[in-house]
């Protein structure tokens, strides 16, 4: 249960064996200016073992520590595709090069010796690490240290002492009104065609759209709710909530669209093959399934996505960009930032104006010109 004694500098002391992450038992101590503060302490560790929740201790290894803020703290905080990507990074890249030093021993130069070493490190894809993945990896472990700053583990949060690289943007390159018709004309003839056209006629993200079930389609009045995401993330699909509330939106489809959904589901019988198999936590009615039934994997849809440009003879871009295309043509054409911003889910106008300012730059000089038609000294 665990004793309170005073100190010989004044303070109390309780003494615990508590359960550890490792599933161990170790003895904990924990400290108070007076004898309630201690007990309190005392009766909090004994209330962790009663409900089996390891007790941290600050002179735990980081790999140990990370472990338990995962399971126990990250995975009630998080979306379930966000935790996914947190345990892939967590364990490829922050516990191998600091898992065995000590929470309380952890310094700015262990940090930022991460940080270095991680800017010569390559990737599953075989390419060196993006700064932006960087960025990532350092903001998990801000948000690990953090918890144990709050948990009184640690006095400081080394992680906000060292500034992750900087990343630059990746260039927006939308396709032109004449690419984007020949990709089309070409993936007219392909069994994602549907796929296709509701990447680059709503800006719906590919997450979203490889999430997408039929009771999430109202054909008869032509919209679409989104509602989940699906990513694959160490080999497991996940299905998630959307990116953000604003994200949770529905949409208006172009008839365009609603024909192609329609002919889908005889794609979709047409090329079954074999047991249809579903992933765990896969809805019953995806519109969008592979040969097994099983979601269609995502980088499916970015070779798939590479061949029909080649066949298209037009430039290779990104997935990504057809949700570029489609948002900067609306501009082009005269929407407003907040119906694009409606459209594609962003969380905030900022958002839109900030990933947009060169269409929104071309949209202020014709209103300017529109001005000097009306007043200027040939008006």
């Amino acid at each position: 249960m665990g004793t309170v004694v005073k100190r010989s500098d004044g303070r109390y002391q309780a003494a615990v064996y508590v359960l550890t992450p490792t599933g161990q038992r170790r003895r904990k101590f924990v400290y108070g200016r007076t004898w309630d503060e201690a007990n309190d302490k005392r009766l909090e560790l004994l209330d962790n073992n009663r409900k089996g929740v390891p007790s941290e201790s600050s002179a735990m290894r980081l790999d140990e520590y990370l472990t338990y803020w995962l399971d126990h703290i990250a995975v009630h905080d998080l979306r379930p595709s966000t935790f996914a990507r947190y345990r892939v990074l967590v364990r490829d890249y922050i516990t191998p090069h600091l898992g065995r030093k000590k929470l309380n021993r952890l310094s700015p130069s262990d940090v930022r010796g991460l940080m270095a070493t991680l800017a010569r490190t390559k990737g599953k894809s075989g390419r060196v690490l993006s700064p932006r993945t960087i960025q990532f990896i350092h903001a998990v472990l801000r948000s690990a240290l953090q918890h144990a700053v709050r948990d009184e583990l640690i006095g400081r949060n080394v992680a906000k002492l060292v500034s992750p690289p900087r990343a630059t943007p990746p260039e927006i390159t939308p396709l032109s009104p004449e690419v984007a018709r020949k990709f089309l004309r070409v993936a007219n003839t392909h069994w994602l065609a549907a796929l296709w056209l509701i990447l680059l006629t709503t800006g719906l993200r590919r997450g979203e759209v490889l999430g997408l079930c039929w009771s999430d389609v109202d054909l008869d009045a032509g919209t679409l709710r989104v509602r989940r995401t699906v990513q694959k993330l160490d080999g497991v699909f996940v299905f998630g909530e959307p990116k953000s509330a604003r994200s949770r939106r529905v949409l208006t489809l172009p008839s365009v669209c609603v024909a192609a959904l329609r002919r889908q589901p005889d794609i979709n019988r047409g090329r079954a093959a074999g047991e249809q198999r579903r992933v765990a936590g896969q809805p019953k009615d995806l519109v969008f399934v592979s040969t097994s039934g099983q979601p269609v994997d995502p980088r499916s849809v970015n070779r798939a996505f590479d061949r029909l440009l080649t066949k298209a003879e037009v430039p290779h871009s990104r997935v990504h960009d057809l949700r570029h295309t489609c948002a900067t043509l609306l501009l082009a054409e005269g929407a407003s930032d907040r119906e694009v911003m409606e459209l594609l889910g962003h969380s905030s106008i900022g958002i839109t104006m900030n990933t947009y300012a060169h269409v929104l730059d071309d949209s202020k000089r014709r209103m300017a010109s529109r001005m000097d038609g009306l007043f200027g000294e040939g008006g």
